[in-house]
């Protein structure tokens, strides 16, 4: 055989071992809301199985407190406010006042999933969207569907195009939250649409899937058998609880599916949540940031900060805690990419970086910052971080601050996780230096408005 030929033949060797990706997105999990993340009233034995095989990581962020930001990160490789998403994804007033599109830009060169498709991956999105659409009064009917991202099959909520009720849009159905057997159905049924999917494509080429969990994000309406385990617990404990350990169980049985298929050794699985536990009953209660500062929209890192399980047999080291690399959301789509063996286009500049090192076993080493852009500042003392509205994280210290960048906080992450204490007096020149590296990254962002 020619050189030429025996190079074709390794390349094809190395494709076909490119691993099927699978990447679950709870909505609104907090960073102690999992047993092996440190919670010691919640049954999760299935996904803390997932943590005992692979590796989980203490430092790993969105890119903000709420839901549709921060999965523009995920699925563009830039911080969100680069394509002026600063909140969640509402009516077109809600989003005009906010200086928001109605959906998330269909015209970029570069999506997470088109990357994957380019590839040769088959994808899928299953699950919430919450990039655009979705139905009136909540959603334009005009926004894309999600195939149009990247997708070849796609099933969600919260966004135009097929839902579990038909093929067609559903002009008042945006959230389905109104059908209390959905919502207590919908982590079922979006594991059973995955595992139908990985049978259908077995064997084939390998597949990129995005499995975005509703729960357990308000409403939650579980059903007595859910409760049963914790009947005697004060309500919100009861009903908070029997939705987290019922998303165990289909994640449980996803992962039985796979090792069935004997998918199991060259998929990696990676589990993690949008953001911190919502700032409303009954998580506000119940809901755990294990004892993080702040929680949902805030960007300390109790809202910010959340669990990253990462498991691939054979690959990632099992049983093991990664405590200093710091990760992003906004690292998956150079990640993947790399993991796929696929260039991004040269006019490409992504926020994030590749931490393809750590399937290796190697801690990843952050050369690029992570900042934050909040946009709904609030005086409101229910909300005591509410003042905070950009923040920026660099090597170990992250600094906060407020909209006219006159109240400033700085805390060391690595020494204080919990920022606890506020050391922006006694380090005045790391103070000023991260604040010009703040306003330099925002003078880069689509202007501010002033609030109508």
């Amino acid at each position: 055989m020619s050189a030429c030929g025996n190079l074709k033949e390794k390349g094809k060797v190395l494709q076909e071992r490119r691993p099927n990706i699978l990447f679950i997105f709870a909505d609104d999990l907090g960073y102690g809301d999992l047993g092996c993340y440190g919670s010691t009233e919640v049954a999760t034995p299935n996904i803390d199985k997932l943590a005992s095989q692979g590796t989980m990581y203490t430092q790993f962020h969105t890119t903000s407190g709420v839901c549709s930001p921060s999965r523009t990160s995920v699925i563009t490789g830039h911080f969100p406010a680069r394509h002026s998403v600063h909140g969640h994804f509402a009516g077109n007033e809600v989003n005009s006042r906010r200086n928001m599109p109605n959906w998330l830009n269909d015209s970029l060169p570069v999506y997470m999933p088109r990357i994957m498709q380019e590839a040769g991956y088959t994808t899928a999105h299953f699950g919430k969207w919450h990039l655009g659409g979705g139905g009136l009064p909540n959603g334009d009917l005009s926004a894309p569907e999600p195939k149009v991202y990247g997708y070849d099959e796609t099933r969600v909520w919260n966004g135009n195009g097929p839902t579990w009720k038909g093929d067609k849009l559903w002009p008042t159905t945006r959230y389905m939250d109104s059908d209390t057997l959905w919502v207590q159905s919908s982590s079922r049924i979006v594991v059973d649409e995955t595992i139908d999917f990985l049978k259908r494509n077995q064997g084939k080429k390998p597949v990129f899937i995005n499995l975005w969990l509703k729960d357990p994000h308000t409403p939650l309406w579980p059903n007595e058998q859910q409760k049963l385990p914790y009947k005697g617990l004060e309500p919100d404990k009861e009903t908070y609880f029997a939705v987290l350990t019922d998303v165990d169980r289909h994640i449980g049985r996803l992962m039985k599916a796979l090792n069935e298929m004997g998918l199991d050794k060259n998929t990696l699985v990676i589990f993690s949540s949008d953001n911190g536990p919502a700032h409303v009953p009954p998580a506000l209660n119940v809901g755990s940031t294990g004892g993080l500062k702040g929680r949902k929209v805030d960007v300390f890192q109790g809202g910010v900060n959340v669990p990253f399980i990462v498991r691939w047999p054979g690959k990632v080291e099992a049983n093991k805690i990664d405590t200093t690399s710091v990760l992003s959301a906004v690292d998956l789509l150079p990640t993947f990419a790399e993991l796929a063996q696929k260039e991004l286009p040269i006019e490409y500049r992504p926020d994030g970086e590749s931490f393809a090192a750590i399937f290796d076993n190697v801690p990843f080493i952050r050369n690029k910052p992570l900042y934050w852009d909040w946009r709904f500042e609030t005086q409101d003392p229910n909300r005591p971080n509410g003042w905070v509205s950009g923040a920026v994280r660099y090597g170990d210290w992250k600094l906060l601050t407020d909209s006219k960048l006159e109240r400033v906080e700085l805390y060391n992450i690595s020494a204080d996780p919990f920022e606890s204490k506020d050391l922006s007096d006694e380090n005045m020149a790391k103070t000023s230096e991260m604040l010009v590296q703040l306003e330099q990254w925002q003078r880069e962002l689509p202007p501010r408005l002033e609030k109508k």
